[in-house]
């Protein structure tokens, strides 16, 4: 049997498997809500579209989840807006529609709902990771550092968070905390490319071209097409005198894609 008729075997019997739940879920509730836990209706709702009733808070509540699952981030807003006109004071609510709106590049609304979240519990770690990683999205440094910071003072475990802040830190020429962060980061995540990247330009930055020769270089074993790891290796070489190095670098750079290599090749 080849892979084309297995392929719409299975979807047939997907599509048979979706119709009988949905009728044994009508034939079974009626007009009646099911006695489900939230997780179970939130499923159902993101596989079975079922019907809405619109004036009932929960069941918007379970659609918000359904569309999340579905990746229809501004759909669960729309319903969480209805909600929040009922209940304006609900912070789990106003985080959730925080991290929808993250999720659409909205980072001044979600940085609005973080921060009225940080109004009735200024403990909350996660609405400062967020709102921390909104406002790096936002070119915001200073601030992200900030929120980063607030973070880890409130118990956060997430080592993402110290690539993040480490990536801030750079923007502001805080090379010695940024390669600290990445340290941290790379403890739990040691085959993390960009992390090897960055803290090799942080290190080149500080004046470690040798460190950062060792950086480039896994990088680039981890990635051998890494256009701009070649680009700013050739830096690291050229600060240890290795001119032949930086040139062959800088072309390896341009070659692999990285169009900017091309000025610095003509001066070569």
């Amino acid at each position: 049997m080849d892979t084309f008729t297995i392929t719409i075997i299975m979807i047939l019997v997907i599509g048979a498997i979706v119709f009988f739940i949905t009728m044994l879920y009508k034939n079974t509730f009626g007009n009646k809500k099911p006695q489900l836990s939230y997780n179970e209706r939130v499923f159902l709702q993101a596989n079975l579209d079922l019907e809405l009733d619109k004036d009932d808070l929960s069941d918007r509540y379970v659609r918000a989840g359904g569309r999340e699952k579905k990746k229809d981030f501004k759909g669960a807003i729309e319903d969480i807006n209805v909600i929040l006109q009922h209940d304006s004071n609900n912070s789990g609510l106003i985080f959730k529609r925080g991290l929808n709106k993250f999720k659409v590049s909205d980072f001044k609304g979600a940085i609005a709902d973080f921060s009225e979240v940080l109004k009735s519990d200024p403990t909350d770690k996660y609405s400062f990771y967020y709102k921390g990683i909104a406002n790096l999205r936002l070119s915001n440094f200073r601030n992200a550092i900030n929120d980063f910071t607030s973070a880890v003072t409130m118990g956060i475990s997430e080592k993402e968070l110290y690539f993040h802040r480490g990536l801030a830190e750079m923007e502001v020429d805080k090379y010695n905390e940024a390669i600290d962060d990445f340290n941290i980061y790379l403890a739990e995540h040691p085959n993390a490319l960009e992390a090897f990247f960055n803290r090799g330009i942080a290190y080149n930055k500080n004046g470690n071209p040798k460190f950062a020769l060792q950086d480039f270089n896994k990088a680039i074993d981890l990635n051998p097409n890494h256009e701009r790891a070649y680009f700013e290796r050739a830096f690291a070489r050229k600060n240890l005198n290795d001119t032949v190095g930086y040139s062959n670098d800088l072309k390896t750079s341009y070659n692999k894609g990285y169009l900017h290599a091309y000025h610095f090749l003509k001066e070569t």
